[in-house]
């Protein structure tokens, strides 16, 4: 997506490409791609402290590590610095901000209790800087604009409090023309608006929040999702320019990577559903529709 190709002017028709430049500012250390990153989920799932916290979910995690590529990708061809300072808000098991180190940041991460105390010394031998921060009551516990880049990525539907706190610190912890990218569930996507019309719910599984989390003080699934012009306007209220807007495509390719590592037809159909939907979102993301699954966004602070 970095370098500067984009399909259409407009927010609602700018489509990200993916850059083949080497413009990268990685200073000799590897280029974002899946299978390093793959290889650090690996990292992480082997490590004998992760056992007990679902290493099989780790490994399987990479069909969201498209889009990861594509931030990192975006960032490092716009950084100033050869070793620019990333924080990653809702780091949970910390692959992001891993590999974010391998790839030429100093990283730091945040999350709250459950996941810092669990993969947080992980990442903390590899570079990371991965600190306890429950984001809903307390201030994020760096110094004023320290990082040239945060990034938050899936993290902002699943807050039960509004998030204008939450980016507002971000704001203060950024250097001025530093730049936060946001993703998040485009809640007026065109698969939500067929799901609408067909009757159904655009919301979790039911089951799962009425029963699975019957027991839980907080639901951990989505809480609320937002439109473009929702988030455009919480990045502005923060004192944030709104650099893009967009909605795009889930990636396709980190799926079909997961679905290679060790192929099988009973593989391919547990995944038929997300494999129908990135295809299609492929094919139709030449047509510039506004509709896509996921919003992507990026705020710049003021250099004054």
């Amino acid at each position: 997506m970095s370098g500067a190709k984009t399909v259409g002017h407009s927010d609602e028709a700018a489509i990200p490409v993916e850059d083949s430049s080497e413009r990268l500012g990685t200073g000799g250390l590897e280029k974002p791609t899946l299978e390093g990153y793959d290889r650090v989920l690996e990292l992480i799932a082997s490590d004998p402290r992760i056992a007990p916290y679902s290493p099989d979910w780790v490994r399987t995690s990479i069909p969201a590590a498209g889009e990861k590529i594509r931030v990192l990708k975006y960032l490092l061809n716009r950084m100033e610095s050869r070793q620019p300072q990333l924080l990653d808000v809702g780091s949970q098991i910390g692959a992001f901000a891993l590999y974010a180190s391998r790839v030429g940041f100093r990283a730091a991460a945040v999350d709250y209790d459950f996941f810092a105390r669990r993969f947080g010394p992980l990442a903390e031998e590899h570079g990371v800087e991965y600190r306890i921060c429950d984001v809903a009551i307390e201030k994020l516990p760096f110094e004023n604009e320290r990082f040239d880049a945060v990034t938050y990525l899936d993290v902002l539907e699943h807050h039960s409090f509004s998030p204008k706190r939450v980016l507002k610190e971000i704001h203060r912890v950024l250097a001025p023309g530093g730049k936060i990218v946001v993703s998040t569930p485009n809640h007026a996507s065109v698969y939500n608006r067929v799901l609408l019309a067909a009757g159904k719910s655009v919301n979790d599984n039911f089951m799962n929040f009425f029963e699975g989390s019957a027991d839980l003080p907080v639901y951990l699934g989505h809480h609320r999702e937002y439109t473009r012009s929702e988030l455009r306007r919480a990045l502005e209220l923060t004192g944030f320019k709104v650099v893009e807007c967009r909605a795009v495509e889930e990636d396709l390719s980190s799926l079909l990577y997961l679905l290679r590592l060790d192929f099988s037809w009973r593989k391919v159909m547990a995944q038929r559903v997300p494999l129908i939907v990135r295809t299609l979102g492929y094919l139709w993301a030449p047509f510039r529709l506004p509709f896509g699954r996921v919003l992507w966004a990026v705020g710049e602070k003021s250099r004054s």
